[in-house]
């Protein structure tokens, strides 16, 4: 490591880091981007979809020259019983046009190219580089440590991502017995990537172009108490799909990595991946804190932003996380050049990067679905409704000479069958409202 200290540190030059690393750079502040990949992007085999809304506000032709994939201009949301889906085809041909809704990213890639925009911009970036500690001094987080080697700045920002050792490990948490891991506040990611020749995908998945699709489904096919949500997005001739699994729901010998299974076994899921090679499989842990669950944000002399922070969003419907982390690493370089002007990098000081992110989209969003949970840990969502809705749309769609009746009727008879009472029903649909 460098023996000339920076102004900042930042451990992790993931979509936050590296967006905290530009802000700071394009400001004229001497910033150090450190990483344990090398090259960076390396150990990440995740992705997504990134809307680009905040990267624009530091790259502003990002657009131009990102490693996306596809520009999303159709979105699948459905409902999966053991061999049914209702699914709800979603289609935005403005998507299409610049400034691009949402693209499809690979993160090894996409990182490694945010880390260089970092150094373009002026950051110092280190890869290659696992920090062993932070330095603290006298309650003030001074520094960090690599073996016997010392890096000392004014503030040290950690974008460690979900697995945060070092603010678990210097119990850096609102309250400092709490663990951050605890199941119910944290989600499995299971991802595998598929190649197909990009002809047959285009065709498979009726594309033109640059266009791309991605979805969100409800997994009703898991045996057994596993509450899960499958997921898919097109790249240029590769085709990611994976399962989110609530840790949570998990009882003994239950496995996480088999919802995957059960996932790409359902009919509408298997025909997507038929003859294409697995060539990429993984896995990662998701934040799933809530705005009663999230650490602190900041303190003498240091600041989280990203995953390590929990801002990754999921109302079933959307799970969202490269938007957040990007936007709250640009607020965390707004708060140190404000703090540069007084010279005063203490908690006083640093606690206006919490009043940017209230007044941002970003804890908004999370005090305003606060309540979700009500939804997305209802195990009739699950292990009911799939079932029921998908009994009760095929009923009324099969023609069978007999007298026909209206669709609510049929729906609703689909659910008392299912067992689901009415006053279930109302309830779980008064729930709904917190989506």
């Amino acid at each position: 490591m460098s023996k000339k200290n920076p102004e900042v540190i930042i451990v992790g030059a993931g979509p936050a880091g590296s967006a905290t690393a530009i802000r700071l750079a394009q400001n004229n502040v001497n910033v150090v981007l450190i990483d344990r990949g090398m090259p960076i992007g390396s150990k990440n085999i995740s992705g997504g979809v990134l809307w680009g809304n905040d990267l624009a506000e530091i790259i502003p032709d990002w657009q131009e020259e990102a490693p996306f994939e596809r520009i999303i201009t159709n979105k699948k949301v459905g409902f999966l019983s053991e061999e049914d889906a209702t699914i709800m085809d979603l289609h935005f041909h403005g998507w299409n046009n610049k400034p691009y809704a949402g693209v499809s990213v690979l993160r090894a890639g996409f990182d490694e190219w945010l880390s260089e925009k970092a150094a373009e911009a002026g950051a110092t970036v280190l890869d290659g580089i696992t920090i062993d500690s932070l330095i603290i001094e006298n309650g003030n987080v001074v520094g960090v440590k690599q073996g016997d080697e010392e890096l000392r700045a004014n503030v040290v920002i950690l974008a460690e991502g979900v697995n945060a050792r070092l603010m678990l490990e210097n119990k850096l948490f609102r309250d400092p017995s709490k663990k951050q891991y605890l199941r119910k506040e944290i989600m499995g990611g299971y991802k595998e990537v598929y190649h197909l020749e990009q002809s047959l995908l285009e065709e498979r998945f009726r594309l033109d172009g640059n266009e791309g699709m991605a979805g969100e489904f409800i997994i009703g096919n898991i045996p057994g108490d596993v509450l899960a949500g499958g997921f898919f997005y097109t790249n240029k001739n590769t085709l990611s799909i994976g399962t989110i699994v609530h840790l949570d729901s998990l009882n003994t010998g239950d496995k996480a990595y088999e919802a995957i299974e059960y996932f790409k076994s359902h009919p509408y899921i298997r025909k997507m991946i038929k003859g294409a090679e697995l060539i990429e499989y993984g896995s990662k842990l998701i934040p799933e804190m809530g705005i009663k669950g999230f650490p602190n944000f900041y303190g003498d002399g240091w600041m989280v932003v990203g995953d390590a922070a929990g801002f990754v969003f999921s109302n079933g419907l959307l799970v969202q996380g490269m938007n957040y982390a990007i936007k709250s690493g640009i607020l965390a370089a707004d708060t140190y050049i404000e703090a540069k002007r007084s010279s005063n990098y203490s908690s006083s000081q640093l606690k206006q990067y919490e009043k940017k992110l209230k007044n941002s989209y970003i804890l908004k969003d999370f005090k305003n679905f606060s309540k979700v949970k009500l939804v997305t840990k209802n195990k009739r969502l699950f292990k009911t409704y799939p079932d029921a809705l998908n009994g009760g749309m095929k009923a009324f769609f099969t023609e069978t000479g007999a007298e026909k009746q209206h669709l609510i009727k049929v729906i609703l008879k689909s659910f008392k069958k299912s067992g689901v009472g009415l006053f279930s029903l109302i309830k779980d649909g008064l729930r709904f409202r917190h989506l």
